[in-house]
């Protein structure tokens, strides 16, 4: 089994960067993902609720109990925002130990985040689109 396929398994997902509007990307992936029963935790801070789940505006607002099952952060951000993301992915890592993936979008691409996580032990899958590694 592949670090893609090994990930697509997880089922808990914090997706930062989650748009309510239902032509991105974001929404789109996120509602497929939804629809296969994966768990959705949404990351905006210009959003009450997105895909009927409450949204937080970042990792570190989640509750503990949810920050404690996230397996996965699956970032929609510009590749430039994404290193701060990262650095709360990690404290929750430290501090929660499920956390088990970072996956950049399609587009998104950032080395030293991808570097700072793959040290903290963490699957790396940068400039993918979970939709279409799903899919095939």
């Amino acid at each position: 089994m592949d670090e893609v396929e090994t990930v697509l398994g997880y089922r808990v997902l914090a997706i930062v960067g989650l748009s309510r509007n239902p032509e991105k990307d974001s929404y789109r992936v996120a509602q497929f993902l939804k629809s296969r029963g994966y768990r959705i935790l949404p990351i905006n801070p210009n959003a009450e609720e997105i895909l009927g789940e409450k949204s937080y505006p970042t990792l570190k607002d989640l509750p503990e109990d949810l920050k404690a099952s996230i397996e996965v952060v699956d970032i929609f951000k510009r590749s430039e925002d994404v290193l701060p993301v990262v650095q709360e992915a990690l404290e929750i890592h430290r501090k929660y130990g499920r956390l088990k993936a970072i996956w950049m979008q399609e587009g998104v691409v950032n080395v030293e985040a991808a570097e700072e996580a793959k040290k903290a032990g963490l699957i790396v899958i940068m400039d993918r689109c979970m939709t279409v590694s799903y899919t095939h």
